[in-house]
């Protein structure tokens, strides 16, 4: 059995295993240095981004591309002028037309070119957008709902040109018998002068089981090339045709070397027929393309979760004029032999751990993928453990993950707290206490001081204060956008609102309490505020206690400090929690099981982290072992400091075969 093995920084190196490449599917080239150099000063790249205007529904229209997509830096993006949809209006064929140029100004999700100027012309039937959020998404269909795309490649999967016959308006069916789209661009000598250049295609749509071929034409010399979408996700059936209809998309081939001033771009014709076993939907869309003479990677290795003893196969796809050569490499050092589009790894150990990428040249320039790294026991050494103060039971460490401690805080209105803990929506942290059976109190109390201006987004989510909650259980108390704070119980349905607002940036102290009869009451700076009966309710056993972050990510991370934290096992009096405001009086010693009152820093300690959702953590107190399992260990696991060095290690992984990006051509 491998394990993996650490201890304050030392790394127990296991057996290196032998690495392959698996699945070669090209013809791998030698460039020299001297050749890089005769093309990389003219090298470009150019990326066409097609926009959909949905009746001018800003949650659905447009979607300029705002960060790198498919390995295309964003200022060599172009997303072209808006087509519309066609509904709301008489369905028709349209035609639309850009010039670009050194001189096309910024801000219209155009981006002024190197040098040159060409003319594009493009016409469908109508555009429309499309779900499918390309592999940024998760399987096994890639989509996403509503117009919830991210930054960078799902900008560009999101609008797409018709091919006439899949739905649209008009249709009967699900078939308008209508024009497919058309590409045409001249003036490409005019960038790629004396250099050819390579295309590749991306596609999506809301309709369709597989994508057809395309047509690159050189229209200069009348001679066709084809590219095919030749591996697309399976697709989620919709359900109202006789044949699978469903969002998807992909990437196609690179095209072979083009020398031309003018090409054309043509999707083969659209065609749907016979039933949901026997039949077909073959759609002929497109969302965008790339034109570029150097190498762009434009699917590099997916990051996927890699654990000892595990078998994995990274692959890539690149697109630039052919011959391209690859090259993967290990913490920046080529790997001898693995010059394949794919690299394989057997039964990967420590000796493995490393990140890797694969570098694609050509003789205009070269390009490196994003990283992929296999899984470790990570160690982030940090000041993260915070003292219980409570001298009632067991005493119950705080951990602290990216929250910083202030030696003191002074608001605008004088009110000075000593020692806190300040957190950053920015670089969101938290304070975590473990669950114990102390917290679960059908009667009880928290209580703590507060200084903020309010969430970062205050039309989002509520900000988290206390989140101790699980599904139907527990309780959380949060931050609103307009300063107001919000309880909740069992769920939404049961939630109270604060009268008063906090979110001035002055220092005030909350009190909630809960009793056996189901009344949660809300105090603010000493006073009650609100009161409501909820459902009965209950602890979620052994759940933690979060601060300032919750491992819910409907809620927001909180923006401001925290300090003084208590929590009771009985339900505070109006004058135990007017007392506590006043003077920071312990109310009631006996019935305080937990106390965070931030006065000293948290001490050293670190943070493990790891991957493999199977493992199970051991340590042992030499490198030999013997090694004991961790009980209820999980990723991140704080761990004290101590004078000697401790050893940790995972096991009990079933080993597995993991093909990263099982949809590459």
């Amino acid at each position: 059995m491998d394990l993996l093995v650490l201890g304050e920084g030392v790394l127990d190196s296991m057996k290196k295993l032998r690495t392959h490449d698996t699945r070669a599917r090209k013809a791998v080239c030698t460039v020299s240095a001297a050749a890089l150099m005769l093309g990389v000063g003219q090298a470009v790249t150019i990326g066409f981004n097609f926009q959909c205007n949905y009746c001018a529904a800003p949650s659905y229209s447009g979607a300029v591309v705002t960060a790198p997509a498919f390995g295309v830096p964003t200022n060599s993006w172009q997303s072209l002028p808006q087509m519309d949809t066609g509904y709301g209006c008489t369905p028709d064929y349209y035609v639309l037309d850009q010039v670009i140029d050194p001189s096309t100004p910024t801000g219209t999700g155009l981006n002024p070119l190197p040098k040159g100027s060409i003319h594009v012309t493009w016409s469908a039937y109508t555009a429309n957008v499309s779900g499918f959020g390309g592999y940024d998404r998760s399987g096994p269909h890639y989509t996403f709902g509503g117009n919830g795309y991210n930054p960078g490649n799902e900008q560009v999967y999101w609008g797409f040109l018709r091919d006439g016959v899949n739905f649209g308006p008009g249709s009967s069916g699900g078939d308008n018998d209508q024009p497919g789209y058309k590409i045409d661009i001249t003036g490409l000598k005019s960038i790629f002068a004396g250099n050819p250049f390579a295309i590749e295609l991306i596609a999506s749509t809301d309709s369709m089981q597989t994508l057809t071929n395309v047509s690159i034409i050189d229209a200069t010399a009348n001679t066709t090339q084809t590219v095919f979408y030749p591996s697309t996700p399976p697709v989620d059936d919709h359900g109202d045709t006789a044949w699978v209809r469903g969002i998807g998309g992909g990437l196609s081939t690179a095209s072979d070397a083009l020398d031309t001033d003018h090409i054309e771009i043509i999707g083969n014709r659209a065609a749907h027929g016979g039933d949901k076993t026997n039949g077909f939907n073959n759609a002929s869309t497109i969302a965008g393309f790339i034109v570029t003479d150097k190498p762009v990677i434009s699917m590099p290795p997916n990051q996927v979760v890699v654990c000892p003893g595990d078998t994995v196969v990274w692959s890539a796809y690149a697109v630039g004029v052919p011959p391209l050569a690859y090259q993967w490499r290990k913490d920046g050092v080529p790997i001898p032999g693995a010059t394949n589009t794919s690299l394989g790894l057997t039964n990967v150990a420590m000796a493995d751990a490393a990140s890797y990428d694969v570098q694609v040249t050509n003789l205009y320039g070269s390009a490196i993928s994003t990283p992929v790294t296999l899984d470790q026991i990570a160690i982030n050494p940090g000041q993260n453990f915070i003292v219980d103060s409570s001298t009632n039971g067991a005493p119950h460490t705080g951990f602290n993950f990216g929250a910083t401690w202030l030696a003191s805080s002074t608001d605008g209105a004088g009110t000075t707290r000593a020692g806190v803990m300040q957190f950053s929506a920015a670089t969101p942290g938290q304070i975590v206490v473990p669950g114990e059976p102390a917290f679960d109190t059908a009667a009880g109390s928290i209580s703590f001081w507060m200084r903020s201006s309010g969430p970062t987004n205050a039309s989002g989510n509520p900000a988290i204060l206390f989140d101790r909650r699980l599904g139907s259980k527990g309780m959380v108390l949060a931050l609103n956008g307009d300063g107001t704070l919000e309880a909740q119980t069992t769920g939404s349905s049961d939630t109270l609102v604060s009268a008063a607002t906090v979110a001035d940036n002055n220092w005030h102290n909350i009190a909630l309490t809960w009793d056996t009869n189901f009344d949660v009451t809300l105090y603010v700076d000493g006073a009650l505020d609100n009161t409501f009966f909820s459902t009965a309710w209950s602890w979620q056993s052994g759940q933690e206690i979060e601060l300032g972050l919750s491992h819910d990510s409907f809620w927001q991370p909180f923006d401001g400090m925290l300090d003084d934290f208590r929590f009771y096992n009985q339900t505070l009096t109006d004058s135990q929690i007017a007392s506590i405001h006043a003077s920071d009086a312990l109310a009631d010693p006996s019935a305080l099981v937990l106390w965070l009152n931030f006065d000293a820093a948290p001490s050293a300690g670190a943070t493990l982290s790891w991957q493999c959702p199977d493992a199970v953590l051991q340590s042992a107190d030499s490198v030999s072992g013997p090694y004991t399992d961790i009980p209820g260990a999980t990723s991140p696991y704080p761990v004290l400091t101590q004078q000697s060095a401790k050893f940790y290690r995972y096991h009990g992984h079933t080993p597995t075969t993991v093909v990263a990006n099982p949809y590459l051509m």
